[in-house]
């Protein structure tokens, strides 16, 4: 856990945060933020209870925050793969999906002594597909962002030219 130092631009050297506040940090204040929001006995959303347009951001908020923990997750487990047990980092995409279906569960566990809450089956199912679906677009995504850029570097250097 040790600091590296970068240059950047001005020549000076700065200290890069230490691994566990860039990947550690991040996941586990995440983590807590499901929590404290579970916690609440209701939560403000568009539409009545029950109404479409509320079902669809209920599910489309918990796809969401369990594909941000999905990937929180993968992050870590990839930088601490030498750490690890093998198991664990063999496939890191699944191991990182089944740590957010699996906070899920708990955190419906926890929401059924919550009053005005329940637990559901369809909100952990929810979470599982967010994760899921996060893991497998995040590789094409990063591709798609990195090859822009390759191109704006190479077409840069020609228009400074003209």
């Amino acid at each position: 856990m040790s600091a590296r130092t970068n240059r950047h631009s001005g020549g000076r050297k700065r200290r890069a945060f230490p691994t566990w506040m860039t990947h550690e940090l991040p996941l586990a204040a995440c983590l807590a933020l499901i929590w404290i929001l579970s916690d609440q006995p209701s939560l403000p959303g568009p539409g009545e209870r029950g109404s479409l347009t509320r079902d669809v951001f209920n599910y489309g908020s918990h796809a969401a925050i369990y594909g941000i923990v999905g990937l929180l997750v993968w992050r870590t487990l990839s930088t601490r793969a030498e750490i690890l047990p093998r198991w664990l980092v063999l496939h890191p995409r699944v191991s990182s999906a089944a740590f957010a279906v699996l906070y899920g569960s708990i955190d419906e566990w926890h929401q059924s002594f919550v009053p005005g809450r329940t637990a559901s089956l369809w909100d952990a199912l929810t979470d599982l597909a967010g994760a899921s679906l996060a893991l497998c677009l995040w590789p094409l995504a990063a591709r798609t962002v990195r090859s822009w850029m390759e191109r704006g570097r190479r077409a840069a250097p020609s228009a400074r030219a003209v």
